[in-house]
């Protein structure tokens, strides 16, 4: 089947990030724990998913009301976002990136964006370095239920794409992106500039410079 989109991840695939996660995620287990989260549950090594997932599923089993752990959720999202926007000017543009998209884009393409980052951080990001431009469909974490690597993240951004799993490609530089494109159907291909994939599977396909997607690309054509 042809290829129709092209799907990209943010941090770390397009922008080298300034994100501080240690700091980020300190903050909102420091939070968790103060609301009623057993202290020592959750630790730093946690994806920010997995330590709200086992928070929730925490509270849950000592009695809290749906209401006390959507209020609790909508906190930890107001801790990330903060840490996220604050961050946003010393992120760097990866290089290849928009000669790249522009390519992409000639070529009739349409281009989507995944990211487990807020929408305000994206459009920042975006707008900063000129890229938004490029973009058909944003789909940030705050604009679905349930953000990658579940499969729904990426489901919900090819409907908005209007093309099928089989006619679209996703770029990401992490094991969620992974994950997420095996569970909902996509290709997948690993981005990782200091070209540190021996962990992944061989069957995983690997570049170390964004404009090799292009090869990609028309190899499959």
């Amino acid at each position: 089947m042809a290829l129709k989109a092209v799907i990209f991840d943010l941090d770390g695939t397009l922008i080298n990030s300034a994100i501080p996660f240690k700091k980020m995620k300190s903050r909102i287990i420091k939070y968790l724990e103060r609301i009623g989260v057993t202290p020592d549950l959750l630790n730093e090594e946690m994806m920010n998913f997995e330590i709200t997932h086992k928070a929730v599923k925490d509270l849950k089993s000592k009695g809290f009301s749906e209401k006390y752990i959507k209020k609790a959720l909508d906190e930890v999202s107001n801790l990330m976002n903060e840490d996220e926007l604050e961050s946003s000017d010393e992120a760097s543009l990866i290089p290849g990136v928009p000669e790249t998209l522009k390519a992409l884009k000639d070529q009739g393409l349409k281009l989507g964006l995944m990211t487990r980052s807020c929408r305000k951080y994206a459009e920042k990001i975006l707008g900063r370095f000129d890229l938004r431009k490029y973009f058909d469909v944003i789909l940030a974490r705050d604009d679905i239920e349930n953000p990658k690597p579940d499969p729904s993240h990426a489901i919900e951004l090819l409907k908005l794409l209007n093309v099928s799993a089989e006619e679209a490609l996703f770029i990401g530089d992490h094991w969620s992106d992974a994950e997420c494109a095996k569970r909902s159907g996509l290709k997948f291909v690993l981005f990782r500039q200091d070209g540190n994939s021996h962990i992944w599977k061989s069957e995983v396909s690997k570049i170390k410079n964004i404009k090799e997607i292009l090869r990609i690309i028309k190899r499959s054509g």
